[in-house]
């Protein structure tokens, strides 16, 4: 994902275990919804991959 022509991440990889929670904290504008909007496939990334097991089930609950 690119903002101004800039990526918006740059090397980010993590694994979420099994019945682990995540809460994600940072700026407004830093990329957080879009991030999540990627891992729950409500957006494509533009570079890189998302792999999550078809077992696995990842939601969020949107704020504003």
């Amino acid at each position: 994902m690119e903002f101004g022509g800039e990526p918006i991440f740059k090397g980010i990889s993590f694994h979420i275990g099994n019945k682990e929670r995540i809460g994600l904290a940072g700026k407004n504008g830093a990329g957080k919804t879009t991030l999540l909007r990627i891992l729950v496939g409500e957006q494509e990334p533009t570079g890189g991959e998302v792999i999550v097991p078809e077992s696995e089930t990842i939601g969020y609950l949107p704020q504003e």
